[in-house]
């Protein structure tokens, strides 16, 4: 399965005098799908105060003349002085870039790229009058044009240049990237950062390619791993013809080439893609009952359900070896009972006497336990409609299964609901999960804070979400910052606690942590990325952490905790993260702050669940 054809124009870098022209000649034979051009052709002064002075362009000022190939150009500022422009009562580059920006929302631009930035000069000034065109762009987005040059300490120094103008225009949504390629074939180029800036367009020079054997045009193959990672995004190339020895159109078909060969996805991988950078709110399944869609999508998870069952394997096995009697198994949150299918092989594995309890408080999934016992388990299975917490068991469980857990572990409230649990299990009876940690870590991502702010919501920048993190850079290894137990080694302890404390209290589940993180590279942190692991049981586990992703599954993505502002990071700082798990009464919730060692620090975020909580 393959993801749809990526986009690949050309930038051509001499003058084009009519792009109507360009694009029946140039465009068509290169095989491209757009091109970028100049708007108008480039004016000294006296031609653009004369623009300024008459209020419109002519004809012979024009590139593009009308709006009959808009559909497959992008338009382009000239390049000015960023310096120069308001300095002076005459100055006329503003007010020209204000008519471009005019006529180009006219003739129905998709976008505007602007000249490229300087890094070490006129930088406020240029983020200024980017400035000034959003606000007279409407909805058009407007490209800032950032060169990287290959050297490390060069491309840090872009990045740097880029991050000064995305703080300058205010974090705009609508300022979006061009990356300019232009490094030698040899360089290598760290791409980390830029996977989380909201880069639309690679630009890259044909003089990044070399001649195979055959004589055709290749990219070396740091390069080739490069533009095979960046095809995973959602953006355009765009091949920029300065070497006259290699064929514009030998260059695109070549990036056709690699593009069919790294958009190849398995099925599982496809569906995974599908999801990159959507947010979710996270799940109430206390509150609110699911539907059988998303049971679906959860049951399609072999590699969760198959460790699921070694671990009721394996703990079968062990009860077995100890005791010589029928082994009561119970699976609480059944939802439409994958887990009871898989409880059900892992004691015909064993060859096990198992009584097995289904519990679940959802009506709807009640039926289609109902349907399965009958048609599938040939009635084996007890089934219970309750909530686990409130049901009085017949008899004690020695094996209690449950799949309660959250992208964050605990944001389901599963610690809540296995307190409940516990009186179900004997003394030495075993829960399956045994023990989950949640973790966190700084992370970088345009598009998810752009997202998250969802254009002056500002309370969603206080709201954690589910999502599958894909245009980020982690900015450091995650850190463990609180765990959960429940089983045989803390039975008796939790009992106790449920016994001793009101049921809508759970003062035991609170947590709270302080993570010390370091950054390598500078970067702009956005929030905090949120994972789990689990110790189903003994050494059978499940995780969603990156260091130690459990092959092949897709169940959970991942927890996104946004800051409202920003935070700018060098290399060799420090980031101190806090976090807390509340509670009070029925509703749970979590706070966050983000603190730098160079002094910034973010607000603590959703005090007292005032924008988020999980409701029990």
């Amino acid at each position: 399965m393959a993801k749809d054809r990526i986009s690949i124009g050309i930038a051509p870098r001499r003058q084009v005098l009519d792009a109507d022209d360009f694009v029946a000649t140039d465009l068509t034979q290169s095989g491209a799908d757009f091109a970028i051009l100049d708007i108008v052709k480039a004016a000294g002064e006296p031609e653009a105060r004369e623009v300024v002075c008459r209020g419109y362009f002519t004809q012979e000022q024009l590139v593009i003349k009308s709006a009959t190939n808009a559909y497959c150009i992008i338009g382009a500022m000239a390049q000015v002085d960023w310096g120069s422009i308001g300095t002076s009562l005459t100055d006329t580059h503003g007010p020209l870039l204000d008519k471009v920006m005019e006529y180009a929302g006219y003739i129905g631009m998709k976008g505007i790229v602007a000249s490229t930035a300087n890094t070490s000069q006129h930088i406020t000034g240029y983020a200024r009058m980017l400035l000034a065109q959003l606000s007279n762009a409407g909805g058009m987005p407007v490209f800032a044009r950032i060169q990287l040059l290959g050297p490390k300490d060069q491309a840090a120094n872009a990045w740097e240049c880029w991050n000064k103008v995305r703080c300058l225009c205010k974090h705009d949504p609508r300022l979006q990237l061009v990356l300019v390629l232009d490094v030698k074939p040899e360089d290598s180029i760290d791409m980390r950062q830029w996977y989380a800036e909201p880069v639309q367009i690679i630009e890259i020079s044909t003089e990044m390619f070399i001649s195979n054997k055959g004589n055709r045009p290749v990219l070396h193959k740091h390069h080739q791993r490069v533009m095979e990672k960046w095809m995973e995004f959602d953006v355009a190339f765009a091949v920029a013809g300065t070497n006259g020895k290699i064929a514009v159109s030998d260059c695109i078909h070549y990036l056709r080439y690699l593009a069919g060969r790294a958009l190849e996805l398995d099925p599982a991988e496809a569906a995974s893609a599908e999801y990159y950078d959507i947010l979710q709110a996270p799940l109430q399944p206390l509150m609110d009952n699911l539907d059988s869609v998303t049971y679906e999508v959860f049951e399609q998870d072999m590699s969760k359900y198959e460790a699921y069952e070694e671990a009721m394997f394996r703990a079968i096995n062990d009860f077995h070896s100890t005791h010589n009697r029928r082994l009561v198994l119970m699976v609480v949150g059944a939802g439409r009972g994958p887990l009871v299918s898989r409880a059900i092989r892992a004691a015909q594995r064993n060859k096990a006497d198992v009584k097995v309890y289904a519990l679940e408080k959802n009506p709807s999934a009640f039926v289609e336990l109902q349907r399965k016992n009958a048609m599938l388990w040939q009635n084996r299975v007890t089934l219970v409609h309750a909530d686990m917490r409130q049901w009085e068991a017949p008899e004690m469980a020695d094996i209690l299964v449950s799949e309660l857990l959250g992208s964050f572990g605990d944001n389901e409230l599963s610690p809540e609901c296995l307190d409940g649990a516990m009186r179900l299990l004997s003394l030495s009876g075993v829960c399956i999960p045994h023990r989950y940690t949640a973790y966190v870590a700084p992370m970088s991502s345009a598009v998810l804070f752009n997202r998250a702010r969802g254009h002056g919501v500002e309370g969603k920048l206080e709201t954690p979400f589910v999502v599958n993190i894909h245009a980020a850079n982690i900015l450091d290894e995650a850190q463990a910052v609180w765990s959960f137990e429940h089983g045989a080694s803390s039975n008796s302890e939790q009992r106790q606690q449920h016994l001793e404390t009101s049921d809508t209290s759970n003062i035991h589940n609170q947590r709270t942590s302080s993570s010390l993180f370091k950054i390598e590279q500078p970067s702009l942190v956005h929030g905090l990325a949120g994972y789990f692991d689990t110790e189903l049981y003994k050494d059978v586990g499940l995780s969603i952490v990156p260091a130690t992703h459990t092959e092949g599954m897709h169940s959970w993505f991942s927890m996104y905790f946004p800051i409202k502002q920003p935070l700018t990071v060098k290399s060799g700082d420090t980031v101190t993260v806090d976090m807390w798990r509340r509670t009070s009464g029925a509703k749970t919730w979590y706070e966050w702050a983000v603190s730098t060692s160079s002094g910034a620090t973010s607000a603590i975020h959703n005090t007292n669940g005032h924008e988020f909580w999980i409701g029990q």
